[in-house]
């Protein structure tokens, strides 16, 4: 409880709940124990499936193998992994933008991270739909399906990760948030940089066109990270 004193009088106004508290709340708990239970369930059918996504993300020759041996169709578990990736990243989010003090609009914590999970499905889902869209102008679907599989298998990594930094963020006192924060964004980095490394093998292995692969670097990659970057630098709302 707050005392404030004034005019030798003591008034006494409702506590403001730290951030702290906030953090180690009932339904963020719930946000940092939904993604280990997906995983728990996803390692029922693979236990192997991080280990090969790290593969994936770090290998060109066996990410290229495992692309041309996926199975056709729609595979619950890499979807069960996509919506790991999501609510992990979008808590992380939500932990940075506290940390930083950046409300958008104004909102609540819950809706902060429902804006979150939105703008970040709403991303994955247009560089899918572009990735398919220049594929077929350009002829060269299954490269650029090729490029979307690393894609999704970097952001799955992602997810993992944070899965487990948010625990520490949350419940870890004795490391600083901030320092957790900037390691998982340094992490974060150097998966974008395997994943622009990526793209140009795949991309020059095709022999696909440098000018059009500048293009789709700048406008994919280098863009929505320097928009990232913006958010992050405190500016108001």
């Amino acid at each position: 409880m707050c005392v404030i004193f004034k005019n030798d009088m003591i008034s006494q106004i409702e506590a403001i709940p730290l951030t702290d508290d906030m953090l180690r709340s009932e339904w963020v708990f719930i946000l940092l124990i939904l993604p280990v239970l997906i995983y728990l369930l996803v390692s029922l059918n693979d236990k192997y499936s991080l280990i090969r996504i790290i593969k994936i993300v770090f290998n060109n020759k066996f990410a290229h193998t495992a692309y041309c041996n996926i199975s056709p169709g729609i595979q619950l578990f890499q979807l069960l992994l996509g919506l790991l990736s999501l609510i992990s990243i979008s808590t992380f989010m939500l932990f940075t933008e506290l940390h930083f003090d950046i409300i958008f609009l104004n909102l609540k914590p819950g809706l902060l991270w429902l804006l979150n999970f939105f703008f970040i499905s709403l991303a994955v889902i247009l560089r899918y739909m572009l990735n398919h869209t220049v594929g077929s102008v350009t002829r060269t679907r299954d490269l650029f399906n090729e490029y979307f599989f690393n894609i999704s298998r970097s952001y799955k990594l992602i997810g993992i990760i944070l899965m487990i930094l948010n625990f520490f963020i949350s419940y870890l006192v004795s490391i600083p948030d901030i320092y957790i924060i900037f390691f998982s964004f340094s992490f974060v980095s150097v998966l974008l940089l395997f994943r622009i490394i990526r793209l140009v093998y795949i991309f020059l292995i095709r022999r696909f066109s440098l000018f059009y692969l500048i293009l789709y670097l700048c406008a994919l990659e280098i863009l929505p990270a320097l928009i990232f970057i913006k958010y992050l630098s405190g500016q108001e709302y």
